[in-house]
């Protein structure tokens, strides 16, 4: 039964008939009330302990006696302009509407497929296995930075930092008096334990691609920024291994869900398309054919 459970066809078939079921109960509800616009509107005890417990939720507080007859006065008026559209009929060939719809039965069913989906450890164990590297911590780096301003320096920024590039890797310690070296900087000159993406975020991602490049230990440049160009040394650079699945299980089992709502979910929408004839009228082409 587990395994049985576990088949997609058994998720397309639940995902069917319960679909299937629910909006044929809600169609069924609409039409008699379209056809049958004398059927009293009933707002119920469970639909003002609904209206209540959404008040509190919001306000952190039970509504008033006024508040809540407003509140059931609301419903009442919402369940009867809703009858009277339908009756109208202006839910058909509403683009709106037809989205609105649409979005209900994509969430249903992925609803309904997530509910129905559990990996087994061997599965999870797989996946793991397969995207692991997805799960190794980002590497982070270490560096220091002199900034060579062109607009200071003009024409002269790139042959100024091959002279201060030169001064830099002659230092017996590469990080004394770097202070004295370069122009004024917006941002700091130092970078402990930043990954490439927050380094992107600062520099852009063209520079922090290069500095996780550049070889540790020594002075490298030009590096060009947004701000303009660089000399960068990398102080050091931090690899961490691919964590064991019990400490990332919640993640990984999360991403598993994801994927296999995915493929199901859209196995699903592909069945449903198929069940229909589809033509799609190329004006540009008939008129073609017309001439």
């Amino acid at each position: 039964m587990i395994r049985l459970a576990r088949q997609p066809l058994l998720h397309f078939l639940v995902i069917g008939v319960m679909v299937g079921v629910l909006y044929g109960w809600r169609g069924e509800r609409s039409a008699s009330r379209a056809a049958a616009p004398d059927e009293p509107i009933r707002i119920s005890a469970g639909d003002i302990r609904l209206l209540e417990a959404q008040w509190l939720s919001r306000w952190n507080r039970p509504p008033t006696p006024n508040e809540l007859e407003g509140l059931v006065q609301m419903q009442v008026r919402e369940a009867a302009l809703y009858r009277e559209a339908l009756s109208m009929g202006l839910d058909q060939d509403d683009p709106v509407m037809r989205r609105m719809l649409v979005q209900k039965l994509e969430n249903i069913a992925r609803d309904l497929v997530e509910l129905s989906l559990a990996p087994t450890d061997p599965e999870l164990q797989a996946y793991f296995t397969a995207n692991a590297e997805r799960y190794r911590p980002p590497e982070l780096i270490t560096f220091a930075t002199v900034f060579v301003d062109p607009d200071k320096r003009g024409d002269r920024t790139l042959d100024d930092a091959a002279e201060m590039l030169a001064e830099l890797q002659a230092l017996d310690d590469p990080m004394r008096g770097i202070e004295t070296h370069g122009d004024r900087f917006m941002l700091q000159s130092y970078y402990p334990e930043k990954t490439e993406e927050r380094i992107g975020s600062l520099f852009g991602r063209e520079f922090a691609r290069s500095v996780f490049e550049l070889e540790p230990g020594r002075w490298h440049g030009p590096v060009l920024s947004g701000y303009g160009t660089h000399l960068v040394f990398v102080d050091e650079r931090r690899e961490f291994p691919i964590p064991d699945l019990a400490e990332v299980k919640e993640r990984v089992t999360q991403d598993w869900v994801d994927e296999k709502r995915g493929e199901i979910t859209e196995q699903y929408f592909a069945d449903i398309l198929a069940k229909y004839e589809v033509v799609i009228e190329a004006e540009g082409a008939a008129a073609a054919q017309a001439e």
